[in-house]
């Protein structure tokens, strides 16, 4: 029957189609350590889920009686698919054709699955591993044209809706690069992944510099050095994992809100740990991570850009089920000042937990903005003033525990995070102390004339600290209405867990404002 005949040959192109490369470069991927991107969908997916579009796509070549005699697939691979149960749309370039850049074949996600997320209202997943434009396609067409820059646009859009999510899974360059970190997450592979504008042997020919592909665009230089891109995963499973996690804890669209999840995690559990966390010395550090694990459901806490901007510590947990952000600072690096690279990261952080309607909780330990001639090299106040608009921009509400230091402007963009117009919700620990300026600077810069004139300088110096310390009591600033009240540490997780419930419908009600792309 003349149906049956074109079943066997739809089945047999679809057939063509998942033998991609051909085995000779299938086996080049697996060498590599990388999978191919039928296996990465495979593997990243429920099983069973995924809904391929455009199989057939691909460079064919007919005899004259009609009969199909070649057949190249596009080296893309896209669709509709589900992670627990959830529908994402999700698509890859197939490495083991042309770099995933064939010079006869136009087939990629603007066709397809860019347009089903922003219709429908899904997480979009891009797995990447491409090479970009192709010069050997100006050379088919005969002429070299420029660039359109509607898939910007596009991208823009998702980024205003829908999740997107990354992972770089190899040596990446042009296009594909671009897009990969037009993400609110994107995550690459340690020793096994790349990413650059153009790679080594463009660098070389326009530059003169010659360098590694591993030293130009690794994990070490933008996941460690650059802060492009967000996380650095030991394998590619581990990619998967981390961008399931991350999806996990955001809803569909940035119009509405995460749904609650049973996480089994009594909201009144009382901490009694917190209370002996911190160190009466406090010029002594301490875990933050640990503190937030304590705090928040089943002490899970997914953590974005920890090698980066070091001294803040971003991410997302659940409080009562509730999704939410979590900002910290950390004792340990720069003793949690604000640098550059921290409030970049603040910034975007603020930028994405707004858009997606996230309440934020703040774990407060900022003694001010880094100083020296390094952090003025960095532009650090004027990249921390920018942190200070994403405070002042964002509308979701935030909860902020004084853990210990508040200081200075750089403390003003926690303070500030909010409605501009509503209660600033604010609870101090008995370590807190705050003010406009730490002590020890202050009094070097208020008394220095005092201090040169006194016959131990050194001694007169530490009389006046010592006796400014005692101003510093958090007790004080609770008479003043500084803060909420000042708490029992061990009623942290308690408080944090009503506020994220209370903030509720304020979160359904914000979920209805106009959004604009969370820029990278």
């Amino acid at each position: 029957m003349p149906f049956e005949y074109a079943v066997e040959e739809i089945d047999y192109i679809k057939g063509l189609a998942r033998e991609m490369g051909g085995p000779e470069r299938i086996k080049r991927q697996h060498d590599g350590g990388r999978f191919t991107i039928r296996e990465r969908i495979d593997r990243f997916l429920d099983p069973g889920s995924f809904i391929e579009a455009g199989p057939l796509v691909g460079a064919t070549e007919y005899d004259a009686d009609g009969n199909l005699t070649g057949f190249t697939p596009g080296a893309y691979v896209m669709g509709l698919g589900a992670i627990d149960g959830r529908p994402v749309a999700i698509g890859g370039d197939d490495f083991t054709i042309s770099g995933g850049s064939p010079h006869n074949v136009s087939k990629g996600a603007g066709q397809f699955t860019q347009p089903l997320a922003l219709q429908y209202g899904i997480p979009y997943i891009q797995l990447v591993e491409g090479v970009g434009h192709s010069s050997k396609s100006d050379e088919t067409r005969g002429h070299m044209g420029l660039p359109a820059g509607a898939q910007w646009h596009r991208l823009a859009r998702l980024l205003a809706r829908v999740p997107v999510a990354s992972a770089v899974l190899g040596s990446v360059a042009g296009a594909p690069a671009a897009y990969a970190l037009m993400s609110h997450f994107t995550v690459m592979v340690k020793g096994q992944s790349q990413i650059f504008p153009s790679g080594p042997p463009v660098v070389r020919r326009a530059t003169g510099e010659d360098i590694s592909k591993e030293d130009l665009g690794g994990t070490k230089m933008h996941v460690r050095t650059s802060g492009q891109v967000d996380n650095e995963a030991e394998n590619e499973e581990d990619a998967f994992n981390q961008i399931k996690a991350f999806i996990s804890y955001l809803p569909n669209t940035t119009n509405s809100v995460a749904p609650r999840v049973d996480t089994g995690d009594d909201p009144n559990r009382r901490v009694e740990e917190l209370l002996t966390l911190m160190p009466t010395d406090r010029r002594k550090p301490y875990d933050p991570r640990k503190l937030i694990r304590l705090v928040v459901d089943n002490g899970e806490f997914f953590e974005m850009r920890r090698r980066w901007g070091g001294s803040l510590i971003t991410g997302f947990a659940r409080l009562d089920g509730y999704s939410v952000g979590v900002i910290g600072n950390d004792p340990l690096i720069l003793a949690g000042a604000m640098d550059g690279d921290a409030a970049d990261k603040y910034a975007h952080f603020v930028d994405l937990c707004d858009a997606f309607n996230l309440p934020v909780v703040i774990f407060l330990d900022m003694p001010g903005f880094m100083l020296g001639s390094g952090a003025e090299r960095k532009a650090t106040m004027r990249r921390g003033i920018r942190a200070l608009i994403a405070s002042a921009e964002a509308q979701v509400p935030k909860v902020e525990f004084n853990v210990r230091k508040a200081y200075g402007v750089a403390a003003d963009a926690p303070h500030s995070l909010g409605h501009p117009d509503g209660l600033n919700l604010r609870f101090g620990w008995p370590a807190g102390e705050w003010g406009g300026i730490p002590i020890e600077g202050g009094v070097a810069a208020a008394y220095r004339r005092e201090i040169d004139a006194a016959p131990d300088p050194e001694a007169h110096r530490q009389m006046i600290e010592d006796r400014l310390l005692k101003l510093r009591s958090p007790m004080k600033a609770a008479h003043r209405f500084d803060v909420i009240d000042l708490i029992d540490p061990r009623d942290t997780r308690r408080l944090a867990c009503a506020f994220v419930k209370l903030a509720q419908p304020m979160l359904h009600d914000l979920a209805q404002r106009p959004k604009r792309a969370v820029r990278p």
